[in-house]
């Protein structure tokens, strides 16, 4: 669902309000990125066009910076729209047990503002909270604050596994948080589902026209433990895809199976886990995702690992990550890239981060895609 500007903000502005605010508060964070392809090579001409639906083509050699929102660096272009973006949260408290956050995020990628987060929340036990409306996937470790660049040590969350085309849910989940020990645990489980329309990441980076998503039946849910030192984390969902082109306001079928036959209604299983550490200077981030769709015979394999040190105000990461995909049924046309990356990380306030980070990716597609480029990019990230 889109949420044009001044509806989006409107929200807050009805909430903030004395007839429905006995208690609010409001914090922000925002990033202004610039990166550029510096260099890259491809098994064709160099450079190339990366087509989509009408209206959008890509310079390559390229970067996706941000899959979710296609937001693209092209071939030796400098460009501050991929990453940039700003963000505010807004919590409203009605009574001890009732209140209802509401987060709105203006994008530069494609010049959006949108209401990422708007759920209501219902403490039942010191412990148990229910949530219910719109909320992130929890799908990964860095979910909730995948726009919060100021959270994490690099530019970006490795994006050969923060990429899904369906990024957030409506629905309700039960929210249990519990500490023994040193160790804190959160467990979560939640239901629903989400439709995309006009899909961005599907019509403008792997199809040539308009693609509506859906994400129905959504179960899932995760397990979180961590001290001070070690954090690990588990997650499963099970949901079902279908997928429609639409080309002059007919839709039609994309998927394909055996015999190239058109299917709908797939069914996809998402398993990941997570393992990080931070032991006096020294951090550690890994992180793997696998998805299976055994009725079309179609696996993603996502992997991402980085290693750091941390001296004073300064953070200095190693990284490497990898997408996978395995399919029977269209070997030819299978998806497989790696990134290596070195980044450093200035924390020159207590809320505001300069970084710089250079990107080498290998693109080993069996169809025409990104190719290999190299991106260095400069982020100020801040949160108030």
């Amino acid at each position: 669902m889109r949420f044009a500007k001044f509806p989006a903000l409107t929200i807050l502005t009805i909430l903030s309000s004395p007839a429905f605010a006995v208690d609010s508060s409001f914090s922000g964070f925002a990033q202004l990125t610039v990166g550029r392809v510096l260099s890259g090579s491809a098994s064709g001409p160099t450079p190339y066009q990366l087509n989509a639906q009408p209206g959008y083509s890509y310079q390559c050699p390229c970067f996706a910076g941000n899959y979710e929102y296609a937001g693209v660096y092209e071939y030796r272009k400098t460009d501050v729209k991929p990453e940039s973006l700003a963000g505010v949260q807004g919590n409203f408290k009605f009574t001890p047990e009732l209140s209802a956050t509401v987060q709105v995020v203006a994008r530069g990628a494609d010049s959006s503002v949108n209401a990422d987060w708007a759920y209501g929340s219902y403490k039942i036990s010191e412990n148990l909270t229910l949530q219910a409306g719109r909320k992130r996937l929890p799908l990964y470790y860095y979910s909730d604050y995948m726009y919060v660049g100021y959270a994490y040590p690099w530019v970006r969350p490795s994006q050969d596994l923060y990429a899904w085309q369906i990024y957030s849910y409506d629905g309700a989940n039960l929210l249990y948080t519990n500490n023994v020990g040193d160790w804190t645990y959160t467990a979560n489980a939640w239901v629903g589902r989400r439709k995309s329309t006009d899909n961005e990441l599907l019509g403008n980076l792997y199809y040539s026209s308009r693609i509506d998503e859906s994400w129905k039946k959504m179960i899932g849910g995760y397990v979180d433990a961590s001290n001070d030192i070690f954090s690990i984390r588990g997650v499963y969902m099970h949901t079902v895809v279908e997928r429609y082109a639409v080309v002059n306001g007919v839709r039609s079928l994309v998927m394909t199976g055996q015999n190239g036959d058109f299917v709908n209604d797939v069914g996809q299983a998402f398993y990941g886990i997570s393992l990080n550490m931070d032991y006096k200077n020294w951090l550690v981030r890994s992180e793997i995702n696998y998805i299976n769709r055994p009725s079309v015979k179609n696996t993603y394999t996502a992997q991402s690992y980085s290693g750091g040190y941390k001296m004073d105000k300064h953070t200095w990461m190693l990284s490497w990550s990898q997408f996978q995909e395995r399919a029977e049924y269209w070997p030819t046309g299978t998806e497989k890239h790696a990134t290596t990356s070195l980044s450093y990380r200035w924390d020159y306030t207590t809320s505001q981060a300069l970084k710089v980070q250079f990107d080498k990716i290998k693109d080993k597609s069996k169809f025409q895609f990104t190719g290999d480029a190299n991106l260095l990019a400069a982020s100020w990230q801040i949160v108030f």
